[in-house]
């Protein structure tokens, strides 16, 4: 095809066995103004129905291509668009995200106004559903980028020469830090000429943010967005910006930055949020243990979302954290269930009179009856009792905890202290037993 048919835009999807979430996706990018454009959809060895989400689309702009081995993040998949593309401008969204209908009409006009050759789009990041948090990214004090200014590949709008001349993405295994921030720091190191369109027109809904999205593949949020954009776009963005103020408000308002020293190796960090995400499986370290005898599990500072706070330990050297922002935190613990088991919760304290009393427990997503005891020392011990034998082999392969609170609560709204974390129980051990 001769040069003077090339699109202005050449817009990116990376994607891995998620089709109901890529059918918003992709319908995001044929509502745009801006018609110019060609559809690059780049499945990382799918296996799902992806391809036939994307024939239905019947649209002689959009290509499905599939690569024969998985890549386990966007750096593959956008990198064979990227040798693909013929368009002047290069443009991606992730196949959980959304645009608003003029994202690649400001991006044009950015384009034609500041000669730049990178442009971040103003981009509104959702907190999973209970956790009541947002953040914005995609603008630049005094319009200058710096490395500290993070904006997500979904707001990224290069020309293609300047991702040819930063040598394009590259894997966690060689990337300083995540591969999309590598990313950004090539072009710049590179010399591109970073701007901001100075709208919002990119809705994040990040899966790292939310436990086992892949698993559960729950699209209820995009497709509410979606069908709000399409009703009115502008009146739907007056009401998420005032959600977001009233968030700055709360201290829901998340900052993203990333910090100066963060040149390290981005493989641990690929690794942790593929397992959280329920994309990929956590590195395996042994089978699931069958307790046989009572197994507890000390609170540890690992990865949870926005589900538990930091690990903290109380006067009496018990180590603990709380739940929040989210109304519901989840724990895998590494044990199998092949027979009836009790479970014990360690509760060090509740933000609130009566919110453990009115808050429930689940184990691999089936409610459980529990009762919680106050013993003569501090705190309370919750007791659930636990009977997989008309669960499915897959149910019975791990143990994932469940609590869920009816709301969080900041120290400072109850007069306890000037804290202004959302805080709901404080969770300390959980213990399994044979029943």
């Amino acid at each position: 095809m001769n040069t003077r048919s090339a699109p202005c835009f050449s817009v990116i999807v990376a994607t891995y066995n998620w089709s109901s979430a890529l059918a918003l996706a992709l319908s995001s990018v044929l509502d745009q103004t801006e018609p110019d454009f060609e559809l690059l959809v780049i499945g990382d060895a799918c296996t799902d129905d992806s391809e036939a989400v994307v024939t239905a689309l019947n649209d002689p702009r959009v290509r499905w291509i599939n690569l024969e081995h998985n890549c386990g993040s966007q750096w593959g998949p956008n990198n064979v668009g990227l040798s693909l593309a013929r368009g002047r401008h290069v443009a991606y969204l992730g196949h959980d995200d959304l645009w608003a209908p003029r994202h690649l009409e400001a991006a044009r006009q950015c384009f034609d106004a500041t000669h730049a050759e990178v442009l971040a789009a103003g981009c509104l990041l959702y907190g999973p559903p209970t956790s009541g948090l947002r953040a914005l990214t995609g603008f630049f004090p005094h319009d200058r980028f710096t490395p500290r200014h993070f904006f997500p590949p979904s707001s990224l709008i290069h020309t293609r020469q300047a991702a040819h001349r930063a040598g394009g993405w590259v894997g966690p295994d060689v990337s300083r830090t995540a591969v999309d921030q590598e990313f950004l720091l090539r072009l710049q190191e590179s010399g591109a000429r970073f701007a901001s369109t100075g709208e919002i027109s990119v809705f994040k809904f990040n899966a790292a943010w939310r436990r086992n999205a892949y698993r559960r593949r729950d699209v209820a949020e995009q497709r509410a967005c979606l069908a709000a954009l399409r009703e009115n776009s502008p009146a739907y963005l007056m009401r998420e910006l005032t959600t977001a103020l009233r968030a700055a408000s709360e201290d829901r308002l998340l900052r993203i930055e990333t910090p100066l020293n963060a040149e390290r190796g981005a493989t641990v960090g690929a690794g942790r949020n593929q397992a959280f995400k329920g994309s990929h499986r956590p590195m395996a370290i042994g089978p699931p243990v069958v307790p046989d005898k009572a197994l507890r599990f000390d609170c540890e500072d690992e990865f949870a979302g926005f589900e538990w706070h930091g690990l903290e330990t109380d006067a009496g050297g018990t180590r603990f954290r709380w739940i929040g922002p989210c109304h519901q935190a989840s724990r895998a613990l590494p044990v199998g269930l092949d027979r009836p088991v009790n479970i014990t919760i360690r509760v060090v304290n509740e933000i609130q009179d009566g919110l453990l009393n009115a808050s429930s427990l689940s184990v691999n997503h089936h409610p459980v009856g529990s009762a919680w005891i106050q013993p003569c020392d501090h705190g309370f011990e919750w007791h659930a009792h636990v009977d997989p034998t008309h669960w499915s082999e897959a149910d019975r392969a791990e143990l994932l905890v469940t609590i869920t609170v009816p709301s969080t609560h900041r120290p400072l709204d109850l007069g306890i202290n000037d804290d202004r974390r959302w805080l709901g129980l404080a969770i300390g051990w959980m213990e399994v037993a044979p029943a």
